[in-house]
């Protein structure tokens, strides 16, 4: 289940201060390597604490190691925060409305775990920043709100 932090990030409310931060989604492939790629705060929405909904490319790897696998595991870095959650990803619709290139998939959440370097080894050592993207056009920003607020749709 996320923490009440986690879920104000992830519930699409806060775009202004996440529009350029990158969450980072891991797959595993056919041949058991893990398969690491990028999304953005558009493209993840929690409509609650159990769940998370994403917005993937519908013909990538990644879409495809979800479909075959059902499992993924997501890696949120910002300052002060690391953390990984982890689940079994269903399928809700192989094109979505408002950007048919994208699946969007439902991850339900099993496992969320913090990462912080030990006070005792490393005292005072914390993350600074994480994955940042630049501004998005007008139009690209309109698609993105567009697909987030399909996540979010019952």
């Amino acid at each position: 289940m996320l923490t009440e932090e986690l879920y104000r990030r992830l519930r699409g409310s806060e775009m202004a201060e996440r529009a350029s931060h990158a969450i980072m989604v891991c797959t595993v492939d056919p041949d058991g390597s893990p398969r690491p790629a990028m999304l953005s705060y558009f493209e993840v929405a929690a409509p609650d604490r159990h769940n998370l909904r994403l917005a993937v490319y519908n013909d990538s790897r990644t879409c495809a190691n979800m479909r075959e696998r059902g499992r993924a595991t997501l890696i949120i870095v910002e300052a002060g925060l690391v953390c990984y959650v982890s689940g079994s990803v269903a399928e809700l619709v192989p094109a979505m409305r408002d950007a048919p290139y994208n699946a969007k998939l439902n991850l339900r959440i099993e496992q969320v775990l913090f990462d912080e370097a030990s006070p005792d080894l490393e005292p005072g050592s914390h993350v600074t920043g994480g994955i940042t993207y630049g501004p998005r056009t007008p139009g690209a920003l309109e698609r993105a709100l567009a697909v987030l607020a399909e996540l979010l749709e019952g």
